[in-house]
C-alpha cells in the first residue's frame, strides 16, 4: 500500500472493531477481524471511515484529510436522514418485503434503496450498506474529482476505476474456492455477497456465498440478498439459476453472479475468475 493509512471514527464508537463480535444469528460465524482489508493494492491510497453501524475501507488514486471528514460527514447525514424516515415508516426498517413509499418526501438514499429491493423483491434494508458505498463512491468521484474510488462496506463494494482489477472471493474459512478472484475490466460496478453461514446480517439461507456483480452496488446489495434467501443447499441451485437468468437478461443493471454452497461453484453471466 502506499504510505497514507488514515482512519476516522465516531467519538462515541472509538475502538469500534469490537462491535464485529456481535451476532443477529447464532448459528452464523461472525467475522471478528475483517482481515481481508490487508490485500488491497499498493497503487491506492486507502483510508477507513467508522460511523455508528458503518464501517468503511476507501481506496483511491489521491488523498486529502478533506475526504477524509466529507465522508464522515456524508455517512453521519445519511444516519440522519434515515432517522428521520423511521418516524415516517417504520416499515421502511422492518420489512423483508419490498416498501412502496417513494411517493413521499424520501431521502434519495432510502429512495434508491426501495428502487433496487423492489426488482429484487426483498425489503428496502436489505439494500443499505450497498447504497451507504455508491454514495460515498460517487461522492469522491464528484465533489473530489478522484480518478478511481473502491468503497467497501462489510464486504459490499463499489468499484469505479480505469485500470483491470481482481476481487477477492471468501467463502468460509476452509473453502477451496478461496484462492479464486473475480477480474473486472475498468469500469462502473457493484460486487456484494450475502452468506448464511458467516457475518451479522440476516439471511434465510444457507449459502457459503451469494456473489452478484451489477453496474450498481445498491442493486448488487438487493440481489445478493434475494439469492441468498433462496439457496439452502445445492439441491437448489438449479431452482435458482431460473431466477438468475430472469434477472440478468432483464434487468441492465445485473452483469453475472457467482454462488458458493458447500463444495460447488456456480457462475452464470459476464463472471471470468482469476486465481
Amino acid at each position: 500500500m502506499k504510505q497514507n493509512d488514515y482512519n476516522r471514527c465516531g467519538r462515541q464508537y472509538n475502538g469500534y472493531g469490537e462491535r464485529f463480535d456481535i451476532l443477529l444469528s447464532q448459528r452464523k460465524l461472525n467475522v471478528v477481524k475483517r482481515f481481508y482489508r490487508d490485500y488491497y493494492s499498493e497503487n491506492f491510497d486507502r483510508f477507513y471511515v467508522r460511523y455508528k453501524y458503518t464501517d468503511l475501507a476507501i481506496a483511491t488514486d489521491k488523498f486529502t484529510l478533506e475526504m477524509l471528514d466529507g465522508v464522515y460527514d456524508l455517512v453521519k447525514k445519511h444516519y440522519e436522514e434515515l432517522e428521520e424516515l423511521r418516524a415516517i415508516s417504520k416499515e421502511f426498517f422492518e420489512s423483508f418485503k419490498p416498501v412502496d413509499i417513494v411517493a413521499l418526501n424520501i431521502p434519495d438514499i432510502a429512495r434508491s434503496m426501495c428502487e433496487a429491493t423492489k426488482l429484487a423483491e426483498v425489503g428496502p434494508m436489505a439494500a443499505v450498506a450497498g447504497a451507504f458505498a455508491e454514495s460515498v463512491g460517487n461522492y469522491l468521484l464528484n465533489l473530489h474529482h478522484c480518478e478511481e474510488v473502491i468503497v467497501e462496506n462489510g464486504g459490499d463494494i463499489y468499484i469505479n476505476v480505469r485500470r483491470p482489477v481482481n476481487v477477492g472471493i471468501f467463502a468460509n474459512f476452509e473453502s477451496e474456492f478461496n484462492k479464486l478472484s473475480i477480474a473486472l475490466e475498468p469500469g462502473e460496478y457493484g460486487v456484494c455477497t450475502s452468506s448464511g453461514k458467516i457475518g451479522h446480517s440476516i439471511s434465510f439461507g444457507n449459502a457459503d456465498a451469494a456473489c452478484v456483480i451489477a453496474k450498481s452496488s445498491t442493486y448488487a446489495d438487493a440481489f445478493a440478498t434475494k439469492y441468498g434467501n433462496l439457496i439452502k443447499s445445492e439441491d437448489d441451485l438449479e431452482k435458482v439459476l431460473e431466477f438468475v437468468r430472469k434477472d440478468v437478461d432483464r434487468e441492465r443493471y445485473i452483469l453475472g453472479v457467482l454462488f458458493v454452497v458447500d463444495k460447488k461453484l456456480f457462475a452464470y453471466g459476464n463472471v471470468k475468475l482469476s486465481i
